[in-house]
């Protein structure tokens, strides 16, 4: 029978519609909007550090009561790593840390709170606040995502914690450019773990963690800006890290 040419050339248009709407989300601008930023005189920040000026911002979220709520905190000036320590410049402090090759560039682990706060008074830093960690991973608007867009972790579906190099994924940085914050390690902070209505048996015995992963088997999930995690400081595990930072004066 023979087929007029409407019925030859017939097309899936929603397929098309489909894959279109894929090239241009692929094409699309992903960078992370940056807070502009001015360094007072007289203030030198390394390459490899990010300046955080003096100022206000929302610390927790008042549905998360563990935290400070929402509410607005005051913070000095302070410089924070970009990136998390690699194991590479870890070892240059403790040359018996053992580095498979090509992993240079990964987030030191298996440091106990005690070996980073060493490591960071070596190189003349200190561990970050955990305030200070959290004004630099949400910036002054209140954000729940570092890189505000909510989005799936691509590792879905896959068993057992996966690092991955420190200066990976410039598209899910913070609004001050640091990278990691809330999709990698765990982060050691200066800070003891407590919240209103902590037992007093519990109070001074942990330190804050920020930043890392949840998981359960096989669900990723990102932390938020907000959240909060603790161990032991004597605690060392493949998935926690850390970052330092420094006062500006």
């Amino acid at each position: 029978m023979k087929r007029s040419c409407s019925q030859s050339l017939r097309f899936p248009w929603a397929v098309f519609i489909g894959i279109l709407l894929g090239v241009l989300s692929g094409c699309s601008d992903s960078r992370v909007e940056q807070i502009e930023v001015q360094v007072p005189a007289g203030i030198t920040v390394p390459g490899d550090m990010v300046y955080i000026p003096a100022g206000e911002f929302i610390m927790g979220h008042a549905e998360a009561p563990k935290t400070e709520l929402g509410q607005k905190v005051f913070l000095k000036a302070f410089l924070i790593d970009r990136y998390e320590v690699a194991r590479g410049d870890y070892r240059t402090q403790n040359p018996g840390y053992a580095v498979f090759p090509g992993k240079e560039n990964y987030p030191v682990t298996l440091a106990t709170f005690f070996e980073a706060e060493q490591y960071c008074r070596a190189v003349a830093k200190r561990l970050p606040t955990e305030a200070e960690w959290e004004k630099a991973a949400r910036g002054t608007d209140g954000r729940k995502w570092p890189w505000r867009v909510y989005r799936e972790h691509p590792n879905m579906g896959f068993s057992g914690f996966i690092p991955e190099a420190v200066d990976k994924h410039k598209s899910w940085i913070s609004p001050y450019g640091l990278y990691g914050m809330g999709h990698n390690v765990w982060e050691w902070t200066a800070d003891d773990y407590d919240f209103n209505g902590m037992p007093g048996a519990e109070q001074g015995k942990f330190k804050v963690l920020r930043g890392g992963l949840y998981q359960t088997h096989l669900v990723i999930k990102f932390s938020a800006t907000w959240d909060r995690n603790y161990l032991e400081p004597t605690a060392r595990y493949n998935f926690v890290g850390f970052r330092c930072a420094r006062n500006t004066g």
